[in-house]
């Protein structure tokens, strides 16, 4: 993967693995997604599944970028960052749905 790509690869993956989980959250569930009926259960393995993986994946990609030493401060720091941007849309998506009645 080129250099320039390797950091937005990271923090990309770090945003869907945050998003992932946030979707595991009932009530982001009702209000995302516009579901009245309850998350399944096997929905909620599968997300959390899939957040795990895209954690791992941003890893990978942050100690094969930069080396163990500052891969995994890397991967934090994509981590942190990600986790902000996450509750930033989901803030903003669900300010709308605030006002609504169910």
């Amino acid at each position: 993967m080129p250099d320039v790509l390797s950091f937005p690869a990271i923090f990309g993956l770090c945003y869907l693995a945050f998003g992932a989980l946030v979707l595991t959250v009932e009530r982001h569930w009702r209000d995302l997604v516009d579901s009245p009926r309850v998350l399944p259960r096997r929905t909620i393995h599968r997300l959390r599944c899939a957040a795990a993986l895209c954690m791992a994946a941003a890893l990978s990609a942050a100690v094969h970028r930069d080396g163990a030493g500052f891969g995994i401060l890397l991967w934090v720091l994509a981590l942190t960052a990600g986790a902000l941007a996450v509750s930033a849309t989901v803030t903003w998506l669900c300010r709308p749905a605030r006002g609504r009645t169910r």
